[in-house]
């Protein structure tokens, strides 16, 4: 299975690919799509659009996700990100994709099992799920990969579905997939208590 995850916005397009098979999460391609205030908003939309379907072309994802609308206090930037929204559920919906929309407490709560987690906190477990390094590239679309890595956790049937989003404190299913690991690659040298208390900045409470 491969999931499209975007980051939609006027000036700066995040995207993120990754494929799940047998368990095991894959990430296929990452980065940004950028335009330019000189650019009108019909080409500047044109621009996301033809990119994102370039990538649709070459990696043929079956799912096609994106963070929900943020309302603003510009009433400009609101339309104008909506427009570019149109275009992608236009796009999803030519390209024969499923698409869902994530609201952003949601995608942290998939990922990190908080819906208040901070940046960081949402940032360590994507890049450890998804085993990458901290690069610029990765900065710009670390959202992306957020918002595609949620879907993948609350598909339905969900490879992690027992251990979905718990409001109880229960494991969510990147926590869930991490203990897999865990159990599957055991190290005699450390425990997950271990890294805790070597890392208590990394620990979400």
């Amino acid at each position: 299975m491969v999931i499209l995850g975007v980051d939609p916005g006027t000036l700066i397009t995040g995207y993120g690919i990754i494929e799940i098979q047998s368990g095991n999460f894959h990430t296929l391609d990452f980065g940004i799509i950028r335009t330019t205030t000189s650019e009108t908003m019909p080409k500047r939309i044109k621009s996301i659009y033809d990119a994102l379907e370039r990538l649709i072309s070459v990696h043929k994802p079956k799912r096609f996700a994106i963070e929900t609308a943020f309302y603003g206090k510009n009433i400009q930037s609101t339309l104008k990100l909506g427009q570019v929204r149109g275009a992608l559920m236009v796009l999803s919906a030519i390209r024969n994709l499923e698409y869902n929309e994530y609201a952003p407490r949601v995608i942290k709560q998939s990922v990190t099992g908080k819906g208040n987690a901070s940046k960081e906190q949402v940032e360590f477990m994507i890049k450890k799920i998804l085993n990458l390094s901290d690069t610029g590239k990765w900065k710009d679309a670390s959202d992306a990969l957020g918002i595609a890595l949620c879907d993948s956790f609350r598909m339905k049937p969900n490879l992690y579905q027992e251990n979905s989003i718990d409001s109880n404190g229960g494991e969510t299913g990147a926590l869930s997939f991490l203990l897999k690991q865990k159990k599957e690659k055991p190290n005699r040298g450390s425990s997950w208590k271990n890294y805790a208390l070597s890392n208590p900045e990394k620990v979400i409470r």
